[in-house]
C-alpha cells in the first residue's frame, strides 16, 4: 500500500467467551461483542488481539481529538484472566481499554487494514502516536517468519 506504513501493535492474548463474531463457523473474523480475558499489558497504547485492535483511553481521547480519519471506537469487555496478577509488573493500574474499529479507504483515510487484516497507518499518523503515546512493543514494517506462518495456520485450522 503506497503512502502507509505497517505497523504489529502490541499483542495481547485472550478473547473472552462473551466475544460473539457474526461468522458461525471458521473462519470468524467480524467481531459483533468484544470480550478480552487480559492476561497481562505491557503498557503500550495501543494493542492486538487478533482479529481487534485496542486503545487506551488516553488515546481514545487523543485520536478524538486530532485530525486523524478511519477509525471509530466501541466499548467492550475487560475482565482479568486467572494469572493477570501474577504476571502484571507495571506500577500504574489498568486503564480503561476501548475497541478501536479500523473502517478507513485507502487514499482516503489515516489508518486502514488490508484483506489480511494488517493494520497500516500513514507516516504522519504514526509519527504522532510514537511522539504522544506509549508505543514501546509496536513494530513498525514487520517482517513475517514462520512463527506468523504457523499462527495463521493455527488460525485456519480452527
Amino acid at each position: 500500500m503506497e503512502n502507509y506504513i505497517k505497523i504489529q501493535p502490541e499483542v495481547i492474548s485472550g478473547l473472552g467467551e462473551k466475544t460473539t463474531f457474526k461468522e458461525f463457523e471458521p473462519p470468524f473474523k467480524t467481531i459483533l461483542n468484544l470480550h478480552i480475558d487480559l492476561e497481562d499489558w505491557l503498557g503500550d497504547d495501543l494493542m492486538e488481539c487478533y482479529p481487534a485492535f485496542i486503545i487506551t483511553e488516553k488515546l481514545k481521547e487523543g485520536l478524538e481529538n486530532s485530525v486523524f480519519s478511519g477509525f471509530k471506537f466501541s466499548e467492550m469487555e475487560v475482565s482479568k484472566a486467572e494469572y493477570f496478577e501474577d504476571n502484571y509488573q507495571l506500577e500504574k493500574p489498568v486503564p480503561i481499554f476501548f475497541w478501536l474499529q479500523v473502517i478507513g479507504q485507502e487514499f482516503a483515510d489515516d489508518i486502514l487494514l488490508n484483506d489480511k487484516n494488517e493494520l497500516y497507518l500513514k507516516p504522519k499518523l504514526l509519527k504522532y502516536l510514537q511522539g504522544k503515546f506509549n508505543v514501546n512493543y509496536l513494530q513498525v514494517e514487520p517482517q513475517r517468519n514462520e512463527f506468523d506462518d504457523l499462527l495463521d495456520n493455527m488460525l485456519l485450522e480452527s
